[in-house]
């Protein structure tokens, strides 16, 4: 059996949740702006909140994904769904120290 890619991976972690399911193709699509992201607001709320930081890592090396490129969705959503899996490599690769408790 062929080793999965990152963005397959990615993919099937999100489709758990929902009868609409995400294509790994269509997910960088719109990480790089081809598709529009809010059809698809569900599916991000667990990209960033729940799909493990290493993973989203893999996701965007594999797929030349720059850390702007997911900021824009991100940033976009209601603080709410902003994920602390995205939170913690956007501070991390800032050099944002986050104390607990503050």
């Amino acid at each position: 059996m062929p080793k999965m890619t990152a963005a397959q991976c990615v993919a099937v972690s999100l489709n758990v949740s929902f009868k609409r399911l995400i294509s790994p193709e269509e997910l960088v699509k719109i990480f790089k702006k081809e598709a529009d992201w809010e059809p698809w607001i569900g599916h991000l709320d667990v990209f960033f909140g729940e799909v493990p930081s290493s993973m989203i890592k893999k996701f965007m090396a594999e797929n030349n994904l720059s850390l702007d490129q997911l900021s824009g969705i991100y940033d976009s959503l209601p603080p709410v769904w902003q994920g602390k899996a995205f939170r913690e490599i956007r501070d991390a690769t800032l050099g944002i120290s986050v104390q607990e408790g503050g």
